[in-house]
């Protein structure tokens, strides 16, 4: 199992926006960078003190065979998303729901990486991780 660092997508804290929601999203290209099944894509790096409120993973692009994976962080792999179909129908978004770990969210004091985990070798999938936060500063 390798650790792929993916992290540094689009993200902006709102001018005077502390205190306030913002989004982080990163596009997860996986034709261009492959991962193993059970590999850690590092895909979102959170501030401390934040609130992760939602997370959702849209679909650009199907892997076009058996595809799966998991969203979560270092204590939690499958902690924010149990489960996302990577080989679904392009346009397809899959969001943390009450049968998760963190089904509110979750408050991180200290900086972490939200990371996706493939159940399959990825290959040709192309995913968009999108994270509401709110900053607890």
């Amino acid at each position: 199992m390798a650790t792929i660092d993916l992290t540094g997508g689009q993200s902006a804290i709102p001018y005077d926006g502390l205190n306030k929601l913002y989004r982080i999203k990163n596009r997860l290209d996986f034709s261009q960078v492959n991962a193993a099944a059970s590999d850690v894509v590092e895909a979102v790096q959170v501030k401390p003190n934040t609130h992760v409120k939602q997370v959702y993973v849209k679909l650009v692009a199907a892997e076009g065979s058996t595809a799966t994976c998991t969203v979560g962080d270092s204590g939690h792999a499958a902690g924010l998303i149990a489960t996302a179909n990577l080989n679904a129908t392009p346009g397809t978004i899959t969001q943390n729901t009450i049968s998760d770990t963190y089904a509110n969210g979750c408050i991180y004091t200290a900086a972490a990486d939200i990371a996706l985990v493939p159940g399959n070798n990825l290959s040709h999938a192309i995913v968009d991780i999108i994270v509401v936060c709110q900053d607890l500063n």
